[in-house]
């Protein structure tokens, strides 16, 4: 019985320690279901402003198309494409075109990507660096292209293996190292400027005159063929050149098919006289004298 009191004084004060755990749980969840609202609100409000500024896209290539002014917005901050960034695509290689030893250039291929990374088309202008990188680290320059908006344009590709700006250059200075560092930036209409590189290795291309064995790396030089001598101009005051005589005429040869038959017989020689054997030999010819 004297543990009836401690029992009847715990039930009494089990609402006052148990009331602000229940508090606490019910305010940590109250402020988690505001964070998730606060979070949904912000995404609806990025997914309409993307679209706004899509729409707008769309509606400033087509009026561009039509060959009227694009449209006006008064809200300065709005882009007009929704680009956020440029990537150097896979696509992007060495051009070995020829079938000489050696690749002669490149193909460049620049995508321009929103903000969830998709493909986007949007008018601009670009300019590719490219930089080769030597056994120490050092970087030289090989080439520098600008392509204005018309160039980009012309050059958009939509495919299931290669999508975005193909650019294809050629060296303006040939490399010697196999490994190079391509520069690439892509301004917008609106002055926004997005830049990305690229490590690649190519095959340096070989000297013409060293593609070949024995080949010579200078030409030899030409030894002028004599030539017809030109006769001086008539009339010339430095010199004066007698006029050859011409030869007098000769008695013409005999044709032997006129020649005419002699007219002595040809005689033959006579036969010589053999003298006739004697003695044995004789008895021997002539049967006779057996």
């Amino acid at each position: 019985m004297r543990f009836r009191p401690f029992i009847c004084l715990s039930l009494a004060l089990a609402p006052v320690v148990l009331l602000p755990a229940c508090r606490s749980s019910g305010k940590d969840k109250l402020e988690t279901t505001i964070r998730a609202r606060d979070q949904w609100i912000y995404d609806l409000q990025n997914d309409v402003d993307k679209l706004a500024g899509y729409n707008l896209a769309l509606q400033t290539e087509v009026r561009a198309t039509r060959g009227l002014a694009g449209p006006s917005t008064n809200d300065p901050f709005t882009p007009l494409y929704p680009v956020r960034s440029l990537v150097v695509g896979r696509s992007t290689t060495a051009v070995d075109d020829d079938r000489l030893p050696g690749d002669e250039g490149l193909q460049v291929v620049l995508e321009p990507r929103d903000s969830d990374g998709r493909l986007v088309r949007a008018p601009a202008c670009a300019t590719i660096m490219v930089m080769e990188v030597d056994s120490q680290g050092l970087k030289s320059p090989v080439g520098t292209w600008d392509f204005n908006a018309e160039q980009l344009r012309a050059s958009w590709k939509q495919g299931l293996l290669t999508s975005g700006y193909v650019l294809t250059v050629g060296w303006q200075t040939i490399p010697r190292s196999s490994r190079i560092k391509i520069l690439a930036s892509f301004t917008l209409e609106d002055g926004r400027r997005f830049e990305a590189e690229k490590d690649l290795s190519i095959k340096p291309p070989v000297e013409q005159s060293m593609s070949l064995p024995g080949s010579l790396s200078a030409p030899l030089p030409l030894t002028p063929v004599p030539g017809p001598v030109s006769p001086p101009a008539v009339g010339s005051e430095k010199e004066s050149l007698p006029v050859p005589t011409p030869l007098a005429p000769t008695a013409p040869l005999p044709d032997p098919k006129l020649s005419p038959v002699p007219s002595k017989p040809i005689e033959l020689p006579k036969p010589m006289a053999v003298p006739a054997p004697a003695g044995p030999a004789a008895m021997l010819l002539d049967p006779r004298l057996n």
